[in-house]
């Protein structure tokens, strides 16, 4: 399964139409390598994914026991995540175009 995912990236109609990646770029190796056990080299491709993927189970979670207080925790973790999103991708930005 690993090495059929690897095989049909989907690739990003962003960076094909601007030349530059998007905030999600990387996202497809990250999860690869999180499959494959490689912590390391999955917060390297993306540091977003663990948190997205932690959000993503605890609004699963939510949605199924509807506790009072689920939706808060699931609004702060939907923060946190786009939060280091963005700074990873204005880190990544700022180092490839200072780099020119």
């Amino acid at each position: 399964m690993i090495e059929w995912l690897q095989n049909h990236l989907t690739p990003c109609f962003f960076k094909s139409t601007f030349g530059f990646d998007c905030p999600g770029c990387g996202m497809q190796r990250a999860f690869i390598s999180l499959l494959k056990g490689n912590l390391s080299e999955s917060l390297h491709y993306h540091p977003a994914l663990i948190p997205f993927l932690i959000t993503l189970s605890v609004l699963l979670v939510q949605l199924k026991l509807k506790h009072p207080k689920g939706g808060t925790l699931v609004m702060w973790l939907f923060i946190i995540t786009t939060a280091i999103t963005f700074i990873q991708y204005g880190v990544k930005q700022y180092l490839m175009f200072s780099a020119r």
